[in-house]
């Protein structure tokens, strides 16, 4: 005669065994449950293991336990309550998936910095190019500071003095003048009775010309 040996129920059994022993109760077998549900079976037996991290995340997985506690006659609330703190390591409220969030989404805000900062390094580049295109291409600033405009003298000469810029070439009347390095200059003129153009010409290298005419009128 066989000795009879008792076996200790499980008083509090987790919630794998009590999904477990529910569908053993019912003779039920996965694959039957998995077709009526819907549900992988996979999905099912890694709910009786509680492996929940094999379970898709987000709603999905709260909503198999759900199902399955349902189909069994076991009370879901009670199951999703008991096993709150498993559960909530693996579901979330998200109602497709637990998003990852990939390294790039954090370098969003820098790469928004550094397309700012390229963008401004080519725009003074671009704004530099412009002013030395002006400053090669453009007249060089050309100032008289004597004589003055429409003049009326007496003398046969007279002192012609500007400001242009040092790099500036000055002709007075077709004639070299040199210039200081701060680009001032002088030239005394000789002038003829009567009416006296004097015309005062600057050029850069590779610049237009700047002129200025005076008018000398010579009794």
């Amino acid at each position: 005669m066989t000795a009879f040996t008792p076996r200790k129920l499980n008083p509090d059994p987790n919630l794998g065994d009590r999904l477990r022993q529910a569908r053993l109760f019912k003779n039920l077998k996965i694959e039957t449950i998995a077709k009526k549900l819907n549900i992988r079976a996979e999905y099912l037996i890694a709910l009786e293991e509680e492996r929940y991290d094999y379970l898709p995340a987000g709603l999905y997985g709260k909503n198999f336990l759900r199902e399955y506690a349902i189909f069994l006659g076991l009370n879901p609330k009670e199951f999703l309550t008991d096993q709150q703190t498993k559960i909530n390591t693996n579901f979330t409220d998200n109602p497709f998936s637990q998003p990852i969030i990939k390294k790039s989404k954090f370098l969003i805000f820098p790469r928004i910095i550094r397309n700012i900062l390229i963008g401004l390094a080519v725009l003074v580049c671009f704004l530099y190019l412009i002013f030395y295109f002006k400053k090669i291409v453009f007249p060089p600033t050309l100032i008289i500071t004597q004589p003055e405009k429409n003049l009326l003298i007496k003398e046969n000469s007279l002192n012609v003095t500007g400001q242009t810029e040092k790099e500036a070439e000055v002709k007075i009347n077709g004639e070299l003048v040199l210039n200081n390095n701060n680009g001032s200059f002088s030239q005394t003129v000789n002038l003829k009775r009567g009416l006296n153009n004097i015309v005062i010409k600057a050029k850069k290298k590779y610049s237009r010309e700047k002129t200025v005419i005076r008018q000398i009128l010579v009794e």
